[in-house]
């Protein structure tokens, strides 16, 4: 009898225990899920931060570019796919001669005659292999459509290459010459509401690396890029199709807009109505 009362008794207990912690662990959920709300916010805002620093810098790396100066590239870990962009596929160029063609020795003439089969034969197999056909998604900026209405007649449209599973620029702003016809269509569809429009752009990647005897170091210019001794590449995009693409609303971060700190526009050339050089979308 006195068990049975002891047990009756530690029931009780527990249950005014239990009834007496539910409400401090609640509060301390609440507490922990805004936190966690808190973080993630936090979180999301520094990413988009980090995608405006690079864009900027990419573009302030153009301008020196443009301007002669050319500084070293950043060393980057290598993209999940190479040919996801022009920056990518350079990339993963850089990183694979610094792995592949810098630690060949090249200190005795045979050396030096095996090191220039090696490279020759490894610039073969980078054209080859980063030679392929892609879908790109692209958000178009702005579109200057020619004055001439002749059926030959360009429209040039400033675009940005985009990670299509992301949202991550992949490319500064670039310039790329289109049918006229297509950038009519382009140019409708700035009218949304975030003064842009997503596409998908079919290119081919065009890589050009090449042999070079007399290159031995990179040259205060660096053009073409240099990637390793005797060893450098250009990569070319052929523009072949557009077609319109859906993206989630807020997808593509904020235009720059006034903000203080974006590179500002460089003069650009205008649409011309004479007809374009070959490899431009049909």
């Amino acid at each position: 009898m006195r068990l049975a009362l002891a047990v009756v008794a530690c029931v009780g207990l527990c249950s005014t225990l239990c009834a007496q912690d539910d409400e401090p662990v609640q509060d301390r959920v609440a507490q922990l899920e805004a936190q966690v709300a808190a973080l993630t916010a936090e979180r999301d805002a520094l990413r988009e931060e980090l995608a405006g620093f690079r864009v900027r810098l990419a573009e302030a790396i153009e301008i020196l570019r443009n301007l002669g100066y050319a500084p070293p590239a950043p060393v980057l870990a290598e993209p999940r796919d190479p040919t996801a962009s022009p920056m990518a596929a350079m990339q993963t160029l850089r990183r694979r001669a610094r792995l592949e063609l810098a630690t060949v020795p090249r200190r005795t003439p045979d050396d030096r005659a095996a090191y220039a089969r090696t490279a020759r034969d490894w610039a073969d197999a980078m054209n080859e292999a980063l030679d392929v056909e892609k879908d790109w998604l692209v958000r178009v900026l702005s579109v200057d459509l020619p004055t001439s209405g002749s059926s030959v007649a360009r429209a040039l449209v400033r675009l940005q290459l985009f990670d299509a599973a992301t949202g991550a620029p992949l490319s500064a702003p670039m310039d790329v010459s289109v049918p006229n016809r297509v950038g009519r269509k382009m140019a409708a569809g700035l009218d949304a509401e975030d003064g842009s429009a997503a596409w998908t752009a079919s290119v081919r990647l065009r890589p050009s690396v090449r042999f070079n005897a007399d290159r031995l170091e990179r040259g205060p210019f660096d053009h073409p890029p240099f990637l390793a001794p005797q060893v450098e590449a250009e990569l070319g995009v052929d523009w072949l199709r557009f077609e319109p693409a859906t993206v989630p609303e807020g997808f593509f971060p904020a235009l720059p807009g006034d903000d203080p700190l974006a590179v500002p526009d460089q003069s650009r050339p205008t649409a011309s109505p004479d007809p374009a050089p070959a490899r431009q979308p049909r």
